[in-house]
């Protein structure tokens, strides 16, 4: 057997397996993790090792943690971040991973408090504050929820939970009928990221509500030079150009909604 097909061989440079150290495997899984091609298979089984050199690093268990999350494998996950803040407490990204697990579960209430916990430990995570948010809202607490994407709006960081915030908070003031502030916050919403169309059908659908014919028009048919196959844009495309009374131009919109090929999404 030569040495480029022996399982035993290493690369060059390169420690044995058996001879990394914890701190080596858990920047190995960092790499797999967060670098592409990502490999969450691979960055879990890492972990994994770097734990049966060190069973009582929690910072590896949060890792772990956001592996399993990856995987989908959220019982798992909770498990992984409960150990991670058995063993350090006041890690606060560890009790913000619980609760985004947590909240994959359905388990609202729970989430909440997770999120409660990591922001009493840094009040400046907006990851935590997102989360707190959307539980808020799945907890149909809504005054509550509009209170955290505004906090979430006055943090700094990464400026997709300022597009989701006002996305979101677009979509609570528009269930209290709260048409004028919601539309404030979808038009924020396009200025962030002027390349989303939900954003548009949003900011179409308010300014209907709001009998602005013409401008909803203009925001759906933005939508729909964003996402041309999507059928219920051009339904909402069909349904104004109705209100405004141009019959032929509704007619070629609802068949276009009806192409093949043509999907629903928004």
């Amino acid at each position: 057997m030569t040495e480029e097909n022996n399982p035993g061989s290493e690369a060059v440079g390169l420690p044995p397996a058996t001879q990394k150290t914890k701190e080596q495997w858990l920047e190995e899984g960092k790499v797999l993790m967060f670098y592409a091609p990502i490999r969450y298979e691979e960055a879990l089984a890492a972990f994994e090792q770097a734990l049966r050199l060190d069973p009582n690093d929690g910072l590896t268990y949060r890792m772990k943690g956001m592996a399993l999350r990856a995987l989908r494998r959220n019982e798992e996950a909770l498990a992984a971040y409960e150990q991670a803040i058995v063993l350090d407490a006041t890690d606060a990204e560890a009790h913000s991973g619980k609760g985004d697990t947590l909240f994959a579960l359905k388990r609202y209430e729970e989430a909440l408090a997770a999120y409660e916990q990591a922001l009493h430990l840094d009040p400046t995570s907006i990851e935590a504050s997102d989360g707190k948010a959307s539980s808020l809202t799945f907890l149909q607490r809504d005054e509550e929820a509009l209170a955290a994407y505004a906090q979430v709006l006055r943090l700094e960081g990464d400026p997709f939970y300022s597009w989701l915030a006002n996305l979101n908070s677009g979509t609570l003031l528009a269930s209290r009928c709260r048409d004028e502030e919601a539309l404030a916050a979808y038009e924020e919403a396009i200025r962030l990221e002027p390349k989303h169309a939900f954003a548009y059908v949003s900011k179409g659908n308010m300014l209907s509500n709001l009998a602005r014919d013409e401008e909803a028009l203009a925001a759906y048919e933005e939508a729909s030079r964003l996402e041309p196959n999507n059928a219920s844009i051009w339904r909402h495309i069909g349904d104004v150009l109705t209100s405004l009374e141009r019959p032929d131009e509704a007619k070629q919109a609802y068949a276009r909604a009806g192409q093949p090929g043509s999907r629903e999404e928004v």
